[in-house]
């Protein structure tokens, strides 16, 4: 419901329009920056797929040409056939190699596309190479490593026999393999490392950015300063594809394009700082910022006053609209700038004050017809019990029994002497307790031996308010339609004790013979009504009392108790005379 009374409220209309003018307009801006940038992506993208191309061609020939050779050496090259004929000739197996090794040394005397070459001997478990250029004997002894524990696992079906295959040689450095089967239980093979084939960084104006090689996986195996753990995207390294992948850092951005090598399991990809591709474009974004900003800017001046002039004036009116429905009557509202607002403003005031003064005059007439009312309610109690107790005097005066009239009277002035204090609005529960003791008594006289009764009250209980008479009809019903024809006494309990919710809890229970199931379904339903004759009044009244005294706050249940008879429980909020004085 509130959530439909905001859509439905001017402010929501406003901020609605508000941001219908204003989201368009800086979606439109923030469109044509994203369009700009894109297309600068797009472009440098292309640029350097291009290069890419051209750079992985060369390397592709490159490899290419050294698979050529290997294969050539492998069947055109004596020396090669002689090896498997000179194993048990040691001298002429080592002039073989020798041979071998000089033949390699001659074709790559002016080609560094290799750094090395070598033979291994399935058989012998032998391995010569070409010289290994390093920097390091660890370096040295790294590489020699690697290709001594690949020939001697490597199996027929391996891929390193049909294409160059990345292997790391040393920790975070890797090169290019690639094995030619000679038949003859000889491999042939060529090693090549990465860094060698790295594009330089001014060959394809890459400026700030960096040119690498990834596995087929999409792992970076070449040197990626700055750029962690991040994985490409082999899928976009085709040369028909130019779509572009962005890779992010902790403090940059780059626009990285890749090529797959030919022949190869590696991928080329060079990574473009965006800062750098988009510098130009610097002018022009903040521009874009500037006038979004501006825009933004002037919209929230003219929500603002908007809201000063119409809003705020308005919001003040619901506000006080309000407070006069929930009964702030001393609410006023302030002048506004506005002349209109002004004169709604008086004239709510005005009302409101006319309001008030008719409100207070109608209280006034409603609380005195109303206290009117429970005075009347109280005062039909005693007329009803006058005439029983006239009615028992007179067939004790026929029996001339006057020792027990002398005691009936003495209860009766007790009795009465209460009922004079019926105009007071309540009494404490001692109070009406030591009443309900009189007229309990007055009943014993009435029936010797016949009725017992027991009153119990907890700590705190007997300074409870409670409205005068209020316990009296249920012990006069009890008596009345409770025991007839009973062989025990009719035992009457009234207990009495204070809740944690702060209220007052009254049980009267009897072991007479309890409601019928038809009076009990009235009762409980709330549906049981003085008859024409003005029997059951005094049950009605306490109903008709205790509904305009506590409202919802009071419950008054009736039940009939196990094995025994009816039971009566009443539950008042706590309150003290004074309190309900005040009331």
């Amino acid at each position: 419901m509130n959530m439909l009374n905001i859509k439905h409220s001017l402010r929501f209309k406003l901020i609605i329009g508000f941001v219908t003018i204003a989201v368009p307009l800086v979606g439109l801006l923030l469109y044509n920056n994203y369009y700009a940038s894109n297309t600068i992506r797009e472009q440098v993208a292309d640029s350097n797929k291009n290069s890419m191309i051209l750079y992985s061609h060369q390397i592709e020939a490159a490899l290419n040409k050294e698979t050529n050779f290997l294969y050539n050496i492998a069947v055109e090259d004596p020396n090669i056939a002689a090896l498997s004929q000179l194993l048990h000739d040691p001298d002429e197996y080592y002039l073989a190699k020798a041979r071998i090794l000089n033949t390699f040394t001659r074709y790559h005397r002016f080609d560094n596309s290799v750094d090395l070459q070598f033979i291994y001997s399935v058989q012998k478990q032998d391995l010569f190479t070409t010289p290994i250029k390093t920097k390091s004997y660890e370096e040295f002894m790294a590489i020699k490593t690697t290709i001594e524990k690949l020939v001697k696992e490597v199996r027929p079906e391996s891929g390193y026999f049909r294409e160059w295959k990345a292997t790391e040689y040393s920790r975070g450095k890797y090169a290019l393999i690639r094995l030619v089967d000679t038949g003859d239980n000889f491999y042939l093979g060529a090693f090549v490392g990465l860094e060698n084939l790295m594009i330089p960084l001014d060959l394809i104006h890459l400026e700030d950015g960096f040119a690498g090689f990834a596995s087929s996986e999409g792992e970076l195996i070449t040197s990626s300063p700055g750029i962690g753990p991040s994985r490409l995207d082999p899928s976009l390294a085709p040369e028909s594809n130019e779509v572009y992948q962005v890779v992010e850092t902790d403090d940059r951005k780059y626009i990285v394009v890749m090529n797959q090598i030919q022949g190869t399991d590696v991928i080329l990809s060079a990574f473009i700082p965006e800062s750098q591709m988009l510098k130009n474009l610097y002018h022009f974004r903040r521009g874009i910022l500037i006038i979004s900003g501006i825009a933004l800017i002037i919209l929230f001046i003219y929500l603002v006053y908007l809201n000063d002039i119409i809003l705020k004036p308005m919001n003040n009116l619901v506000r006080g609209m309000r407070r006069i429905k929930h009964g702030d009557w001393d609410t006023r509202l302030q002048s506004s700038k506005s002349k209109e607002f002004a004169i709604i403003n008086e004239t709510f005031n005005s009302m409101a004050s006319e309001i008030h003064r008719l409100k207070i005059s109608v209280y006034e007439e409603q609380i005195k017809a109303h206290k009117a009312e429970l005075k009347h309610l109280q005062l039909q109690i005693n007329p009803h019990f006058l005439l029983n107790s006239i009615n028992i005097v007179y067939n004790l005066a026929e029996i001339k029994n006057y020792s027990v009239i002398q005691l009936m009277c003495m209860n009766l002035v007790k009795y009465f002497r209460f009922t004079t204090k019926t105009n007071q609005v309540a009494v404490t529960v001692a109070e009406e307790m030591e009443h309900m003791e009189s007229y309990i008594k007055i009943q014993q006289v009435r029936f010797p031996e016949r009725i017992t009764y027991e009153i119990r009250i907890s700590n705190g209980a007997e300074k409870a308010a409670i409205p005068p008479l209020l316990i009296q009809p249920f012990i006069e019903n009890a008596i009345k339609y409770g025991f007839d024809f009973m062989d025990h006494p009719f035992h009457i309990a009234i207990d009495i004790r204070l809740l944690e919710e702060g209220q007052v809890e009254i049980v009267i229970w009897d072991n007479g013979n309890g409601f019928s199931q038809e009076v009990l379904e009235q009762l409980q339903s709330g549906g049981y009504k003085e008859n024409q004759n003005g029997e059951h009044l005094g049950i009605s009244n306490v109903q008709y009392r205790l509904k305009h005294i506590f409202g919802q706050k009071s419950q008054l249940e009736f039940d009939n108790a196990p094995g025994a008879g009816a039971r009566v429980r009443i539950v008042l909020p706590f309150r003290t005379v004074e309190q309900f004085t005040s009331y």
